[in-house]
């Protein structure tokens, strides 16, 4: 497999691989073999040659030499004009170098090519004549290496046809191309061969799905060149430049010939369409051909006799291929008496297509016409032309499709037609479609007279019987609703048709504005709908309009930039106030979706500031004069019928045909006619006189009080406000009569909103009224009962105010959580609801278990020497107590909802009996894994692999007892003498060997017992690596304890608890998760490692809790999230009560009287106390200990009295000693004696360790060690908050409130030193564990990797400000294991910061019989399988957990918007957020990667996105 591996890496990067060396009988044979085996599914076999030995040599010696030629050539000019020379000289057999180079480029390997290639950009391209001279080979031959391009298989990128951007970017290189060289006739006329296959028998494109179209898109490639040719527009043109280009103009219009007209479809009516028709094909061309079109149009416009031979060029070839049958008579129409010849075409019957790219090219050209004085009927163009309705019609017809899409009448067509819509709309492809289409339309408005150009669209539109006035009385009662609100919409659509033809002028050639002009009203458009990021406005102009402009400092114009209010994040745009006037509703460019949201932002934004509630249209620029005509259209005899007609049918109740968008736009489009009008642009406009006529206004008028136009009303009043402005200045106009109309409909209007406002403010106060006399009637009638209420409520106010005054006389009692001085605890019993079955119910330990859903899983998270393969190996640790590594170690989170065990049992059989059932092939990957017993929770769907029940309090399971007095001295040596009469037992006596395959198994665990037939281990048994420690039976000790036997023995609990089996069921089945997770074993209910796992869980998390409080500066027991709060509780009353559930009830004695050695005899042989966790040994002690002379018994429950509180008082001061062990001889210098004379305990503990320095200031080291307990005292205080339910003082619910009195107050203890070393037998622990030859070992300064006091805030790597200097960092990183070949994906381990090669062959390592890639090896070795990574060229956030799951962040940099560049797609400057690392940085800390990975993987789930190979990252 590895070297399977090594073959792949090697061609992907060099392109063939050497696979054998032996003769040539056997390497054919070889040959024969791989080509039948890569065939066998009928795919294309892999090239395999056999070649001679010395051919390879030959060739890998001239690769060395190309290489040596290349650094050779850039040691000065004249080496590459001479290298030049020789290339370009011709030969006998090849005409030169370079021609030979590119011809044969496509037999070549890649490296090969590679070398070549930068031979000649190193050779060639650095001076300007060489360059020209290798242009003009390259462009002789440009067919030919296109072709053999498209033949190959290899990208374009190491293709030597790629070297043509070096070219034909060039300006005056390009133009000198397409004057001599005929570059665009030679390119277009390559590209067109390609096309011509894709023909049908017409003549048009068409493209099949089921046909590869793997050549067409690789003969695409010739559209990039075509742009590299055409994007230096000339200032100044030669005859030879206007040839060569009219020529290659020739060959385009041949093209977009070809593409007229084609993918046409028809409506489908009965049947739905059986199969989609392939439509992506002929987008993906338009929208790569698109900008060049725009290029040759730009060319066009800058030399008259350029312009005037395409437009001639282009009308001829709409000639030969006609949309319409020249010899079919056309159909007569008449409306408002006007009679008009149309052509026959129904749209909803016969095929349209949406692709008319020789139309929308001749709109394209009419926009320069002017500028030079020519005209569509002038002399240049007295030519055989089609007519202009000829011309307007393909583009008519494709409007009206639309209009009937829209209608629901092509619903039959499936997605295709709708997705086609949709990118004819998209801002990628509406610059040469919509806006094309519309500027087409608007010639042919401007160019036809009025009312028939209307009377054509209305027949296309088929709207003619809808136009009749007796439409609404002689349509047939039985008349199909469908139908009808078919009409409706189809005349919604036609307005808007018109409304963008009138209204949409910013648009150069059009009207008197400039490109910039045309991107401030989309930016304006879309700033009215809401305020939008930088990015989101980038994406909304098209390309080849931003590269024509400053984009940014238009938007400055424009917006105002807001940044966030609170933190750093992303700034939006928000539009100046002044712009808003400039909205316009109908908007060409919006969506639906869109026109409904910024009208609703519109309507609140003016209702706010006081002004009308509606939209009115704004004020349009001038046209140009050649397009003056299209405002004839407002004042014509069919617009004015139709205006008057809607109206009519708005005012009739009983019209079936009126819509309340109708009138809307009908009233947008007086409002256009008569900003018009005011404007006094256009002489020949009289708007307000002939609408007078027809008795527009008055219709007008009668809306004002039309209940069904309520939404309008405001737009009527500003319509008739606009019209009174209007006549008022208009000579011919009769003002009194109209302005006398408008001041009294203003004022009937004002009157009758008076009138309802104030019989509804009677109504209100007639109710009330009658409200107040009801009240006074029920309290007359109830007095006697109100009396009694009110006294009942004064005495319990007064009982209330003593009772507050009591407790306040104890605020300045602080609780106490341990020993005998114990505040009493809050028993209150917890009620849950089942979030399966709804039902409430108590925690107890008789009823139906409750749990959590949690998830356990390995962290390193807290690690502090991560890169250390001993510290990070679970096999050399011991299981009992969490080490100083702090991991790895099983973390436990929860989300905190609640379920019954039978409810959560029953939830998870389904999930696991629904995954079963889903194909294999859909399996993966999956946002959970069911055979790792992984679920999602059923409310917030975070991710789960266990339960935790709920518990209730540990002092309401089992109450404390009355404890005698003995000090903590007098207990230590109590202990001492326990572990002096310490049973030791191991596995020999049951016959099992070092071979055993368990040596955990079961034998130990009944060895508890001093039967003769189990006998103790001698001193000198050869088995002590497998002994068991109990302790013997109080009973047989109690001459070697003496007087304080009693006491001593009264401390340990008799009292026996009983769990019910589902309780019981749960807690085992929590710990099974610590334990297969935490040892990375199969599940085993009776290791005796099954416990400690669980309470090393239960160290690691308060250790995380803690962490991630202190990094996020919280109040130690204030600022809980209710899943940490949730967590901690839920989690230590279930380890109080895990010793019960155990099937063997000696196990937890055996391991509290193990953890006593180790801490109190601390063996030489053993571990110091440098090597454990001080949480993590008081943990286990904790819960062990209660339990220690339980022999047949169940388990007993720590209850926070004498025992726990001396139990931590011994891990206290064994913490305090390692604190001043690890104390470096430099920190003890610097609290050298000044002034104080104070003589501190803690010197005589410094002098018993052999640390004590002559002079050291001893109150200065005790207030070091006070700093370096906190972290420990902070973790302290959270277990045993929630271990005794002692509530927790104010003091520690604020932040600044945890220090080391008041967490020492809480917890019992003294905070003097004297009192905690005060006692011989302590001073003696003190000297022992100072002792251990491991302590001396250090302090004589050996190097050895210890645990940090105080415990550190692990963070994240420290990045650079400035993402570039991140990439120049990366950039000189090599793979590994490719030669020092450079990394495609070098990616940042942000825990450690090495980088890796992700995502390729060459790093991948087989991990569990699995090959992986890079970043999943380091993220097992580094993190225990979770990962975050920085993928530096993408510019995103890795996340992983296992091979299998991963996902993708935004990175933590920002650009000056305030916005992440995911992809570098934008290039903008990028600088690092602190606040989002911040973020990233908490995330990590509190262990949040699976949860993060699993609902993106959900998320995009839904998305139905392509899923992502996280194994090989």
């Amino acid at each position: 497999m590895r070297t399977a591996i090594e073959y792949v890496t090697n061609i992907d990067r060099e392109g063939r691989a050497v696979v054998k060396c032996s003769n040539f009988q056997y390497c054919n044979d070889l040959k024969a073999e791989i080509e039948k085996y890569t065939s066998r599914h009928g795919s294309k076999p892999l090239k395999v040659l056999v070649v001679h030995a010395h051919i390879v040599a030959y060739q890998i010696f001239a690769m060395k030499l190309l290489s040596w030629l290349q650094a050779f050539l850039g040691h000065g000019e004249g080496f590459r004009a001479i290298f030049s020379e020789v290339v370009l000289k011709p030969h006998q057999s090849d005409p030169c170098i370079i021609k030979g180079i590119l011809l044969r480029d496509s037999q070549l390997w890649k490296s090969a090519r590679t070398h070549w290639h930068r031979l000649i950009i190193s050779g060639m391209l650095l001076e300007y004549e060489n360059k020209r001279a290798f242009a003009k080979v390259f462009m002789k031959n440009y067919g030919s290496v296109v072709k053999d391009f498209i033949k190959d298989d290899h990208e374009h990128t190491f293709s030597v046809s790629s070297l043509s951007v070096q070219v034909f970017t060039v300006p005056t290189l390009a133009h000198h191309l397409i004057a001599h060289d005929d570059a665009l006739f030679i390119l277009l006329n390559t590209f067109l061969s390609e096309c011509s296959r894709k023909c049908n028998k017409a003549g048009k494109l068409e493209f099949e799905r089921n046909q590869s179209s793997h050549t067409f898109k690789r003969a695409q490639y010739m559209l990039y060149d075509l742009r590299y040719l055409l994007s230096a527009v000339p200032t100044t043109w030669t005859d030879d430049l206007r040839r060569s280009f009219l020529q290659g103009l020739t060959i385009m219009l041949d093209l977009l010939k070809k593409m007229q007209g084609m993918d046409a479809v028809a409506r489908q009516i009965g049947a739905h369409m059986e199969y989609e028709p392939e439509w992506e094909t002929a987008f993906n061309l338009h929208i790569k051909l698109a900008y060049c079109i725009s290029l040759i149009l730009q060319w066009c416009g800058t030399d008259k006799v350029v312009l005037v031979k395409a437009y001639r060029a282009t009308l001829l070839k709409l000639i030969e291929s006609p949309c319409y049958d020249v010899n079919e008579a056309g159909e007569v129409r008449e409306l408002a008496d006007h009679c008009v010849t149309c052509l026959p075409y129904d749209v909803s019957t016969k095929p349209v297509s949406i692709h008319l790219p020789l139309s929308r090219f001749l709109a394209g050209l009419h926009l320069h016409l002017e500028k030079y004085g020519l005209e569509f009927d002038g002399p240049g163009f007295l030519i055989n032309k089609p007519t202009l309705v000829q011309i307007i019609e393909p583009v008519l017809r494709t409007q009206v499709m639309i209009a009937q899409v829209h209608a629901g009448m092509w619903r039959r067509n499936g997605y295709a037609l709708l997705n086609q819509l949709y990118f004819y709309h998209n801002v990628k492809c509406r610059t040469e479609m919509l806006d094309r289409d519309i500027i087409m339309m608007q010639v042919g408005a401007s160019l036809i007279e009025s009312n028939e150009f209307l009377i054509h669209l209305l027949n296309k539109f088929n709207l003619l019987n809808w136009a009749n006035p007796f439409y609404e009385t002689n349509a047939p009662k039985d008349t199909e609703e469908d139908t009808v609100r078919q009409t409706i919409t189809l005349v919604e659509e036609f307005l808007q048709l018109l409304i963008v033809i009138v209204g949409e002028r910013h648009i150069p050639g059009i009207s008197e504005v400039t490109p910039q002009d045309r991107i401030k009203k989309e930016i304006v458009q879309h700033l009215c709908i809401k305020p939008l990021l930088h990015s989101e406005l980038n994406k909304i102009i098209p390309d080849d309009l931003v590269h024509e402009t400053g984009l940014d400092e238009i938007i400055h114009d424009l917006a105002t930039f807001k940044k966030p209010s609170q933190g750093t994040g992303q700034g939006v745009y928000e539009l100046k106030e002044e712009l808003y006037d400039e909205y316009n509703i109908f908007f060409y460019h919006y969506t639906r979706e869109e026109l409904s949201k910024s009208e609703e932002a519109q309507i609140t934004r003016r209702k706010n500031a006081g002004l009308l509630q509606c939209c009115p249209p704004p004020k349009l620029p001038k046209l140009k004069e050649s397009f003056n005509m299209i405002v004839d259209i407002l004042q014509c005899d069919v617009m004015l019928h139709v205006m008057r007609t809607i109206l009519e049918r708005c005012v009739d109740l009983k019209a079936k045909s009126f819509s309340e968008v109708q009138l809307h736009k009908v009233l947008h489009l007086i409002g256009y006619a008569l900003q018009e009008e005011q404007s006094n642009n256009y002489a020949f406009l009289r708007f307000s006189e002939k609408s007078l006529k027809v008795k527009i206004p008055t219709l007008i008028e009668e809306l004002i009080n039309s209940p069904r136009v309520e939404a309008h009303k405001d737009l009527i009043k500003w319509t008739l406000n606009l019209y009174k402005q209007v006549l008022s200045t208009s000579e011919e106009s009769q003002p009194c009569t109209s302005n006398l109309t408008v001041k009294d409909l203003v004022a009937k209007g004002d009157s009758e909103k008076e009138r309802r406002a104030k019989l509804a403010a009677q109504r209100r106060e007639k109710i009330m009224a009658q409200m107040a006399a009801m009240q006074n009637s029920f309290i007359k009638e109830n007095a006697k009962l109100f009396q009694e209420t009110n006294s009942e409520l004064s005495e319990r106010s007064e009982s209330e105010k003593d009772d507050f005054m009591d407790t306040s006389e104890n605020v300045d009692e602080c609780p106490i959580a341990l020993g005998p001085r114990q505040t009493s605890r809050s028993n209150n019993e917890q009620k849950h609801i089942c979030i399966l079955c709804q039902e409430e119910q108590k925690v107890t330990l008789e009823g139906q278990p409750l749990v959590l859903a949690a998830f356990v899983h390995q962290a390193t998270v807290l690690c502090q020497h991560r890169n250390c393969e001993d510290f990070m190996d679970i096999a050399s640790q011991d299981p009992l107590y969490l080490n100083s590594n702090l991991g790895p170690a099983p973390h436990t989170s929860t989300c905190g909802h609640v379920m019954h065990s039978a409810c959560w049992q029953k939830y998870f059989d389904n999930v696991v009996l629904k995954e079963n059932r889903r194909p294999y092939r859909l399996r993966h990957p999956a946002s959970f894994d069911v055979e790792k017993q992984e679920f999602l929770c059923p409310l917030c769907e975070c991710l789960s692999n266990t339960v935790m029940p709920l518990v209730p309090s540990l002092g309401a399971i089992q109450p404390k007892e009355k404890e005698p007095h003995i000090s903590f001295a007098d207990w230590l040596c109590c202990v001492q003498i326990v572990l002096e009469k310490k049973m030791r037992i191991c596995h020999g006596i049951f016959k099992c060997t070092e071979t055993c395959s368990d040596l955990h198994c079961s034998a130990c665990e009944n060895a508890g017992t001093t039967e003769p037939d189990n006998p103790e281990c001698s001193p000198t048994c050869s088995l002590q690596m497998h002994q068991v420690l109990y302790s013997r039976p109080m009973e047989h000790i109690t001459a070697e304890l003496g007087v304080h036997s009693g006491a001593f023995q009264r401390l340990f609990s008799t009292t026996t608890l009983q769990l019910n089996c589902s309780l019981s069921e749960m807690l085992l089945l929590y710990s099974q998760a610590t334990y297969t997770r935490g040892l990375n074993v199969s599940p085993h209910t009776t290791d005796r490692r099954v416990a400690p796992m669980a309470w090393k869980s239960c160290s690691y998390t308060i250790h995380a809790i803690e962490v991630l409080l202190r990094d996020n500066n919280k109040p130690l027991l204030g600022n809980l999230s209710s899943r940490q709060r949730d967590c901690i509780e839920t989690l230590v009353r279930t380890m109080g009560v895990l010793g019960i559930a155990l099937p063997h009830t000696n196990t937890i004695g055996s391991h509290g009287m193990r953890l006593l050695s180790l801490m109190i005899e601390n063996s030489h042989d053993g571990p110091s106390i440098l090597q454990w966790d001080s949480l993590g040994f008081l943990i286990p002690m904790t819960f062990s200990l209660p339990s220690l002379f339980n022999r047949d018994k169940t388990s007993s429950l720590p209850t926070g009295g004498q025992l726990e509180l001396y139990t931590l008082q011994l891990v206290f001061i064994c913490h305090i000693v390692k604190i001043l062990i690890t104390m470096t001889d430099f920190e003890i210098a610097d609290f050298m004696e000044t002034d104080s004379t104070d003589d501190n305990f803690i010197g005589e503990v410094l002098k018993t360790m052999n640390r004590r320095r002559e002079g050291t200031n001893c109150q200065a080291v005790w207030n070091y060690v006070q700093d370096a307990c906190l972290p420990f005292l902070r973790c302290c205080v959270l277990f045993y908050h929630y271990l005794t339910d002692v509530p927790a003082p104010p003091a520690l619910l604020e932040v600044g409130g945890d220090t080391f009195s008041n967490m020492c107050i809480y917890l019992g203890m003294s905070s003097n030193p004297k009192h905690l070393f005060g006692h011989t037998a302590v001073m003696k622990l003190v000297y022992n564990w100072s002792r251990h030859p491991e302590v001396l070992s250090y302090l004589d300064g050996k190097p050895m990797l210890i645990g940090v006091e105080p415990l550190p805030i692990n963070k994240l790597v420290e990045l650079p400000t400035d993402y570039s200097e991140l990439i120049n960092t990366v950039s000189s990183f090599t793979c590994p294991n490719s030669d020092h070949d450079d990394s495609r994906n070098p990616t940042m381990c942000l825990v450690c910061g090495e980088i890796l090669c992700s995502q390729s062959y060459c790093c991948q390592t087989e991990l569990n019989k699995t090959i992986v890639g890079a970043c999943n090896y380091h993220a097992h070795k580094c993190g225990a399988g979770n990962g975050i990574f920085l993928r530096v060229r993408d510019c995103e956030i890795l996340f992983l957990a296992s091979p299998q799951r991963g996902c993708f962040l935004s990175p933590p940099y920002l650009d000056d918007y305030g916005e992440t560049d995911q992809g570098l797609k934008r290039g903008n400057p990028l600088r690092l957020c602190p606040a989002l690392y911040k973020k990233l940085q908490t995330m990590w800390l509190s262990h949040g990667i699976n949860e993060e990975i699993a609902r993106s993987i959900e998320s995009a789930a839904i998305s139905n996105l392509v899923p992502t190979q996280w194994q090989h990252l």
